[in-house]
């Protein structure tokens, strides 16, 4: 059965390569949610979200883990796993 989960991703600016992936606990999406400002049209934040440098800071100190949001471009999406 296939699950959904959500990561904060960091794209390489200059290639658009996945550089870095963090899971985000489904205990703190909500807060992740909030602060990314997911539409309440998508509930379920399937959609990718694009997050500003402090979005990203505000997002990395939730899950308690240090990225350089200069480094990479940020966003909030959404992965099936198995």
């Amino acid at each position: 059965m296939t699950r959904m989960i959500h990561r904060l991703v960091g794209y390489d600016r200059q290639t658009d390569r996945m550089k870095v992936q963090f899971d985000i606990p489904d205990e703190l999406m909500f807060a992740a949610k909030k602060i990314a400002k997911v539409s309440v049209e998508d509930p379920g934040a399937a959609w990718s979200y694009p997050l500003t440098e402090a979005r990203t800071r505000r997002v990395a100190s939730l899950i308690g883990v240090d990225v350089g949001p200069k480094d990479a471009e940020f966003f909030l999406e959404e992965f099936s796993v198995e």
